[in-house]
Parts: structure tokens; C-alpha cells; sequence
């Protein structure tokens, strides 16, 4: 039993041995798995992995046109008139002319100008000139005409200012009062024995009154002399 035993492990041991030949060799004799051989790229297409799109189809506008024809939410059923276009706006040319000033008149022989101020600039414009769409017409003393487009405007010359009086002094500045000092803070009251020291030296100091002139009359009595409000005792 045991001999059949050794010789089926035999058998067995000779298959593997068989099989890691096969696995280990390759036909011709060589080692199998020596060199490493990149595998073969693997490439995706991502038009496959993509879900299918539904194919256009044409679509007939027809049914949109009479939409807009016949709109739902209008109570006639009819488009709005179209808006209209819009109106080109004409700017009304500026008249310089009427806030212009005539500054002075120059007249010559066989030659007239002016000099004006128009815009804020001063220039001189000769007799039958145009500016600013008016032609300078007539030039009478101190008036001027100017014409242009059907219309005439007159400007006058300004006169001096004169003033009635010459080398008038100008006034005198007003003169301004001292500020006046604020009065000195209220002192405190002193106590009843300082009032009458006070009172004590101020009758020391005050000399005796005049002796009493004699009776010029008899049986007139003499006035005692006067007591000072500030003596404590008989004098």
C-alpha cells in the first residue's frame, strides 16, 4: 500500500516539475519573462460614450407667424402699430448777439468800425461786415445796426459813469470802543466782629468836631455837639 503511495506522489511531483518547465521556458529553450513588452494602447472614443442627439428636423414657422399676427393677449387680436421713428432734434442757433456789448465806435475817413464784446471775446467788426449771421448796417453817433434775417437790432454805446463830487475823501473807517472790563467778582461778606474793628478804627480817625459858637441872643440854648455813628462810647 505504501509502495503505490510513493509512487502516485512520484508520478505527481514529475507533473509539476513538467508544467513549471512549461511555464518557465519558452519552446526554443529561453527563459519566458525576462524583457517587460508594453502592452498595446488602449484608445477610447468618446463620440461612442456620448448619448445620441435627436437629428434636426425642419420646422414649420408658419404657425409662429400667425402668432405674432394674432396675439393672444391684445383684445383686437392685431399687433400694435409700429412706434414712430424718432424726430431729429434741430438746435436753435445761439444768439451772441443779444447779450453782446458795444465797447466802442471808431470812425475814419471813408472807414467805420466798431469793437463789441460777443462771447466773452472783444473784437472789432467793420461797416457792412457779418458776424455771427448779422451784417453791421448803419453806424449813427453812439447806436449801431445790425441786420440779419429779416430783423435789425439796435446796440448803444454806454456812457461814463460820472461822479458828482472829484477827490472826495473817503470815509473814515469806524473806530471801535475799548472792550469794556468785566466787574471784579463779588467778595465775600466779613463777619460781624471785622465790621466793628472797623467801626473802632474809623472813629479814631475822624478828628473831634468844632466847638459850638456862642449864643448871639440870650436864653438860646447851644446844641450839643453831634455823636459819630461809628463811636462805641461817650465822648
Amino acid at each position: 500500500m505504501k509502495r503505490h503511495v510513493l509512487a502516485v506522489l512520484v508520478v505527481m511531483n514529475a507533473a509539476l516539475v513538467v508544467l513549471l518547465v512549461a511555464l518557465w521556458l519558452n519552446p526554443d529553450g529561453s527563459l519566458r519573462g525576462i524583457r517587460w513588452t508594453p502592452p498595446a494602447a488602449i484608445t477610447n472614443d468618446y463620440q461612442k460614450m456620448l448619448p445620441s442627439l435627436p437629428q434636426r428636423q425642419p420646422v414649420n414657422t408658419s404657425r409662429f407667424l400667425a402668432l405674432l399676427e394674432r396675439p393672444l393677449f391684445q383684445l383686437t387680436r392685431r399687433p400694435p402699430p409700429p412706434p414712430p421713428p424718432p424726430s431729429a432734434v434741430v438746435e436753435a442757433p445761439v444768439d451772441n448777439l443779444s447779450t453782446a456789448q458795444l465797447s466802442g465806435v471808431v470812425a475814419g475817413n471813408g472807414s467805420a468800425s466798431i469793437i463789441i464784446t460777443m462771447a466773452g471775446k472783444a473784437r472789432r467788426v467793420r461797416l457792412n461786415e457779418s458776424v455771427d449771421g448779422w451784417t453791421l448796417q448803419s453806424i449813427e453817433g453812439r447806436s449801431v445796426i445790425f441786420a440779419g434775417g429779416g430783423q435789425t437790432r439796435t446796440l448803444q454805446l454806454p456812457r461814463a459813469a460820472m461822479t458828482n463830487t472829484v477827490g472826495a475823501a473817503a470815509p473814515a473807517p469806524a473806530m471801535f470802543a475799548p472792550p469794556i472790563a468785566p466787574p471784579p467778582p463779588s467778595l465775600p461778606l466779613p463777619p460781624a466782629a471785622a465790621i466793628e474793628s472797623l467801626s473802632t478804627a474809623q472813629a479814631a480817625a475822624t478828628p473831634a468836631a468844632p466847638p459850638a459858637p456862642p449864643a448871639s441872643a440870650a436864653g438860646t440854648t447851644p446844641k450839643p455837639p453831634r455823636r459819630s455813628r461809628f463811636s462805641s462810647g461817650p465822648e
